[in-house]
């Protein structure tokens, strides 16, 4: 994936952080209109990026579930 990101700097004009949310944004919306090609797609798109993103996403889930415990984020 990080051919792909590479060639969206380049070509595109963006930087890694952008074009990284824009493959994510493509994925997603792949896996959204094409849910029996979820696991193709999560294997094309799969990289040390893709583990942040998780991540980040378990964070996000781990802060909303506190600041429900705890009355507020």
């Amino acid at each position: 994936m990080q051919d792909l990101i590479n060639q969206l700097i380049e070509k595109a004009g963006i930087t890694s952080e952008q074009a990284t949310k824009a493959i994510h944004a493509i994925k997603d919306y792949v896996k959204e209109k094409f849910p029996m090609m979820s696991g193709a797609v999560d294997n094309l798109f799969k990289d040390e990026a893709g583990l942040a993103h998780k991540a980040e996403d378990a964070i996000d889930s781990i802060k909303d579930k506190l600041g429900d415990m705890f009355g507020g984020k």
